[in-house]
């Protein structure tokens, strides 16, 4: 097992709030990583903590509910969530910030960020998998933090060519 991981968090079916099981997609297309796992963390809420167990640096991608212009990039410890930001779960699902207070609770200490995007679109009436043009944008410069915070944590990565 690596030290660091990504992972992507959010329901593919609402839109914009599954954007980070979209960048997860998108890095895996264009990147091959050395000492980072790639995860698909989608929406399974407390099995969260298992990573907070297993790795050394966790980095997180989410969709963000924060009073700010739709395409907003945040980067933050997640030991210093905002006061003024939440994360954006649907009313069924256990979201980063439940597992963080679970995790706290359990003593355990984590070397663990987040890069969050503020949404244009969530749709629960309407399901998608599209993302809105606003984050469809936003997934190179979200990647492009997420790889310089792999590089300051010792990963390695590599853009994968076409032919």
């Amino acid at each position: 097992m690596n030290r660091i991981a990504v992972i992507g968090l959010g329901n593919l079916l609402l839109a914009d709030e599954g954007f980070g099981v979209h960048l997860i997609r998108y890095l895996i297309e264009n990147y091959d990583f050395d000492n980072v796992d790639i995860i698909d963390g989608g929406t399974i809420g407390f099995q969260l903590i298992e990573y907070f167990l297993n790795y050394e640096h966790l980095i997180f991608v989410d969709a963000l509910k924060v009073d700010d212009k739709p395409g907003s990039i945040y980067k933050f410890p997640l030991s210093e969530i905002p006061p003024n930001l939440t994360f954006v779960s649907s009313v069924h699902e256990i979201g980063l910030g439940d597992v963080l207070g679970h995790v706290k609770l359990m003593g355990v200490n984590s070397n663990a960020m987040v890069i969050g995007v503020v949404p244009a679109s969530i749709t629960p009436n309407d399901l998608t998998v599209d993302l809105t043009n606003t984050m469809k944008k936003a997934l190179p410069k979200v990647a492009g933090i997420v790889l310089k915070e792999i590089e300051k944590l010792g990963g390695g990565y590599a853009r994968r060519g076409y032919s």
